[in-house]
Order: structure tokens, then C-alpha cells, then sequence
């Protein structure tokens, strides 16, 4: 037995954030295999598909200013379960579990696609970012940011208009409320990944691709935890 084996012993357990019991991580390896994925979703918004399209419907009649859209998990049930208390309950635990598997993703999209200049996570307002006390965008970012030499561009966009919250709000609504709320500095960066924590319309990340790619941007695609 090596010491990082004899180690671990003496490492105290932690409570699953979901079943309550003990679990080497916040989340156990049963309730991971819980969180619901869906693999087969729409190749340019990343809305889960029940046909056999590679679109959905939304996007073969607009399609959105990204390129394309990832994402890890469906969110209903456990995903958005935890979500929630990540965002609204400061439990930062559960964002550090999200943000090995943010980093994961985001090595596979690499391998696949290639890499980005930079990373750009959705800008919260002021008034949010002081309500809740940090970006969870941000933290989703922790281990990409530790691990690889891409740059989390934390700066070059911000958002100028306090926006009301979106999930109360129908589709057309939410165009409207999210329309003017980011302005961008000049960029140089031939591609770009847009970060979020849950997609639900895309009116967001679709706002701040547009904002992303008129300040000089080349193309930009987009990650996020959860989509709706």
C-alpha cells in the first residue's frame, strides 16, 4: 500500500450535498450518475432533442450569433437542485465539484475543436454581484483557470444594465430585458468561449455574443453548466 493509500485513511469523509452520506467528494458517485445529461441536443444551441434533427426548431428559423453551444448537464431534478444552492446558498463546495467537471468539458471540447484565445464568463451587474457575493460563473471557472494558460478575460465586456430576473420572464420578454445590457471593449481575439452557469432561452448568451463579436472578436462559441 503506497502512502497516498495509507493517507487517505486518516482523510475524513464528506456528506453528499444530495443523499447526505459519506462521500470522498461533495457530490457521491451514485448521485453523480444522477445528474441527467441527454446526449442527443441540438448541434447549435444545445437544447435536448426528442427527434432525430441534428436543430431544433428555434435555430433552423434564427439561428443564434454563436457558432455552437456545450453543455454537461439537463437541468431538472438533482442538476438543478444543486445549481440552485451553488448560486443562492453560498455553497461553494458544490461549485468546486461543478468546476472539475467545467474543466473536463472544456479539455474535451479542446481536443476536439481546438483551442480559444480567451474565455469570457457572463458579467453579473453590481447590484447582483453585491446581493450574491461572487460571480458562479467565475468559481465555475477555478480549475480551467489553475490548470490550463487560457486567459479568463474578466474585463474586456461588463454589464451596464441591471436586468430583472430572467426566469420570471417569457421569450420575448427576455429579449427585450436582456437587449443593451453589455458593452465590450475593443478585441483582438480570432475565437472565444462564452461561460454561463444555465441556459435556458439563450437570450443572454445570445446578447453577449453579439455585443463579443462587433468589438472585433472573430467567432465565439459557448459553455455552460445546465441547459433548460
Amino acid at each position: 500500500m503506497g502512502i497516498y493509500s495509507r493517507l487517505a485513511t486518516f482523510i475524513p469523509k464528506q456528506s453528499c450535498a444530495l443523499c447526505a452520506e459519506n462521500s470522498d467528494f461533495c457530490i457521491c458517485k451514485t448521485c453523480e450518475q444522477s445528474l441527467e445529461t441527454n446526449s442527443h441536443r441540438c448541434q447549435s444551441c444545445a437544447a435536448a432533442l426528442t427527434s432525430d434533427l441534428h436543430f431544433c426548431g428555434a435555430c433552423l428559423a434564427h439561428a443564434p450569433r454563436y457558432a455552437k453551444a456545450y453543455t454537461l448537464y439537463h437541468y431538472c431534478n438533482s442538476s438543478a437542485a444543486l445549481i440552485k444552492r451553488f448560486k443562492f446558498d453560498h455553497q461553494l463546495c458544490i461549485g468546486e465539484f461543478f468546476a472539475h467537471k467545467m474543466y473536463d468539458k472544456y479539455l474535451d471540447i479542446v481536443n476536439k475543436q481546438g483551442a480559444y484565445d480567451a474565455i469570457i464568463p457572463l458579467p453579473l451587474s453590481k447590484q447582483r454581484l453585491k446581493q450574491r457575493g461572487y460571480n458562479q460563473t467565475h468559481e465555475l471557472l477555478r480549475i480551467i483557470a489553475k490548470k490550463t494558460n487560457v486567459p479568463i478575460d474578466q474585463t474586456s465586456v461588463r454589464r451596464i444594465k441591471a436586468t430583472r430576473a430572467l426566469s420570471s420572464l417569457n421569450l420575448a420578454q427576455r429579449k427585450q430585458e436582456i437587449k443593451g445590457a453589455f458593452c465590450a471593449k475593443p478585441m483582438s481575439y480570432k475565437k472565444v468561449l462564452l461561460v454561463d452557469d444555465v441556459m435556458t432561452t439563450g437570450s443572454s448568451m445570445n446578447e453577449l455574443a453579439k455585443v463579443v463579436l462587433k468589438s472585433g472578436v472573430g467567432c465565439c462559441d459557448v459553455l455552460i453548466l445546465a441547459r433548460a
